[in-house]
């Protein structure tokens, strides 16, 4: 069965009792806005059962549409359409409108109301086909009324599965350009000294910084269009990395323009350039002489042009052909047998720059010429901080009314949790904005001391007051939402167990379907701290749980916790001897029975970093995957099975960089 055919098989009509589970159901309420009665426009139509759906999978409820109707079954109210976080990113929205416009009438009418502030809503719907008519009023807050006919509703072609083989494209381009940086890394290890140890050691932290942006911009699939400045791309990226090349080359800077900044992606860009020099200094060692290489960046019109040019041996005119679909023939392949994993880079720089934005210029024997042509920042950017602000109304409109918990059902307790999840979340977003100019890292500790009631309010506003934004109203963004989340917190504690709620507390990170979510966990007692894997680290929260670090585990995930094919991560951090990694596999044992305990599926994969200080000949065996129940219930002696010899090359280089 194809992966389109299994997803209409998790369409189901609604029922009386499947709307009772969705009643229980916490998670399918988490977003509830009040919003217009069914009756607005017509109090004659009613409950449409036949065609309102849910969608089950594996007997879970990941989402639902109901439907209102008249009696003719001309015109249908879609009243509400909700899908659970597990659900989101799936396409599960898309697929009920489709699904409904399929089993009426084509010239059926469907409609809708929409908050106007839910901008993103407005605009899938838009997408579908339907069109926005006049405005409501209701308890204060204004709907849009959208409408369109059965037969214009639009058909989205492309499913997840379509886009698996770009995953793998993906994994492939990212272990390329991984591999690249932790070269460069040990040839710095290299090159250490007394005399350079000072630059040498912040190249270190800024390549050691690179390769995790790397590794976490595979998982970042969704990747946010922003400002990045490719001039300080360039003198914080690409200059120290071919300075830090064993190939002797000069290089000529010349930037001819007083705005910089382009639509991108930074860690992609970063990539992408890296690639184009590093086949340059490849050309150049090739060829036998002393390196030049050229950067230009000057205005085109309301756009940028990007020139890299190289003195290497060349590229063969039969590689700069182009096929049927525009990419030159060494797109993909390598231009020379010595130059390993090239293919791959290439195809890096044209997915992220596009095919009609580069060209490329080469003779044999002379060099090669890269001319890149870039969007200049500007109404898109003011679209995403838009986006930000109509997420932090919606969260405020969401909050209004539900902050108190005394007297309130455990449903009601854990939809509490997963909207305070959704507050944190925005957070984590918000913070990411000053990086530009800040170190988040920094900006994250602050919050987290205030939160943790280690700092307080008026020494984290002054804190925020003084940090540098090109959009001054995230400051009080910031503030206000450190505060709501705090408030949120204390309510929790003082009106409820939290010992009987960690599964909601874990599984509620799951709504950054794409974001790595990292953890520190009390193995013993099951509390943990967790945030983005851009803020922090694993040793952040080490304070707050009260132990020493090795008696604590460092963990990740992503997305849906219920999702048995994307493993949960669990590592220590440091082995020292036989008998600390034998404590050490126990302490990991007990962790995963820790979170077994919590809730989390006994069939979740399971695996596993490599420690970060090994001084011993054996390691946690980080290629090895199993799942929780097993790991769980392994023997003293099977817990064995899961270390190997530690890697003696990885070993000195994260001794070299601690």
């Amino acid at each position: 069965m194809s992966e389109q055919s299994t997803q209409v098989a998790a369409i189901r009509p609604l029922t009386p009792e499947t709307e009772k589970r969705i009643e229980k159901n916490p998670l399918l309420h988490i977003d509830t806005f009040v919003i217009p009665s069914p009756y607005v426009q017509d109090s004659e139509i009613e409950k449409d059962y036949e065609h309102s759906y849910v969608w089950i999978e594996e007997g879970e409820i990941l989402g639902f549409v109901l439907v209102y109707s008249d009696r003719e079954k001309r015109r249908f109210h879609i009243y509400k359409l909700v899908t659970s976080p597990f659900g989101r990113g799936r396409g599960i929205g898309t697929l009920f409108i489709e699904h409904l416009a399929r089993s009426i009438p084509a010239e059926a009418i469907l409609y809708l109301y929409v908050w106007e502030k839910q901008a993103d809503t407005l605009e899938f719907f838009q997408r579908k086909g339907f069109r926005v008519g006049e405005t409501t009023v209701y308890r204060n807050l204004i709907y849009y009324h959208l409408s369109a006919p059965a037969a214009e509703i639009r058909v989205e072609s492309e499913f997840p599965a379509a886009s698996r083989k770009l995953y793998t494209e993906e994994i492939g381009r990212t272990r390329h350009d991984a591999k690249k940086t932790i070269r460069l890394l040990a040839h710095m290890v290299e090159m250490l000294s007394i005399e350079n140890c000072g630059k040498i050691i912040e190249d270190i932290n800024r390549e050691t910084t690179t390769l995790i942006n790397i590794l976490n911009a595979f998982r970042d699939t969704v990747s946010s269009i922003h400002a990045v400045n490719v001039k300080e791309l360039i003198l914080e990226r690409i200059l120290p990395y071919i300075e830090a090349s064993s190939v002797p080359s000069s290089v000529k800077l010349t930037i001819d323009s007083e705005s910089t900044n382009v639509l991108g992606y930074y860690v992609n860009y970063g990539r992408a350039l890296v690639n184009i020099v590093a086949n340059s200094l490849e050309a150049i060692a090739e060829a036998g002489r002393k390196g030049v290489i050229e950067i230009s960046l000057q205005d085109e019109g309301s756009g940028l042009v990007l020139q890299i040019a190289d003195n290497g041996v060349g590229i063969e005119p039969a590689l700069l052909e182009r096929n049927t679909e525009g990419y030159p023939a060494f797109v993909g392949s390598t231009t020379k047998e010595r130059r390993k994993g090239e293919g791959l880079g290439t195809v890096q720089i044209y997915s992220t720059f596009g095919i009609e934005n580069i060209s490329v210029e080469s003779t044999v024997g002379e060099g090669t010429v890269w001319t890149i042509r870039l969007q200049k920042a500007g109404d898109l950017v003011d679209r995403w901080f838009l986006k930000l602000e109509q997420r932090f109304h919606e969260l405020k409109t969401l909050g209004d009314g539900s902050r108190a918990l005394v007297g309130t059902s455990r449903t009601a307790v854990i939809a509490y949790i997963w909207q305070l999840r959704k507050f944190q979340l925005y957070l984590f977003d918000v913070i990411l904005q000053f990086g530009k100019y800040h170190n988040v890292r920094s900006i994250y500790r602050s919050v987290l001391a205030f939160l943790m009631g280690r700092k307080s309010p008026s020494a984290l506003a002054a804190e925020i007051d003084a940090l540098r934004s090109d959009r001054p109203q995230l400051k009080s963004r910031l503030m206000e939402t450190a505060e709501e989340i705090k408030m949120r917190f204390k309510e929790l504690r003082r009106t409820v167990d939290l010992r009987q709620y960690r599964a909601a507390l874990f599984k509620s990170y799951g709504q950054a379907l794409e974001n790595v979510i990292i953890f520190t966990l009390d193995p013993e007692s099951g509390r943990f701290f967790a945030t983005d894997r851009k803020l922090a680290e694993h040793l952040d929260f080490v304070p707050y749980l009260r132990r020493q670090r090795d008696e604590l585990l460092r963990g990740e995930f992503i997305g849906d916790v219920n999702d048995r094919s994307r493993p949960i991560i669990l590592g220590v951090w440091s082995v020292e001897s036989d008998a600390d990694l034998y404590a050490k596999l126990c302490l990991l044992r007990q962790g995963a029975q820790k979170l077994l305990e919590i809730g989390v599926y006994g069939d979740k994969r399971l695996a596993f970093y490599q420690t970060t200080h090994v001084r011993h000949g054996r390691d946690i065996n980080s290629d090895v995957a199993t799942t929780l129940e097993q790991f769980a219930a392994a023997g003293d002696d099977e817990l064995w099975g899961y270390t190997a010899e530690a890697s003696d090359e990885l070993q000195g280089f994260l001794t070299a960089i601690d």
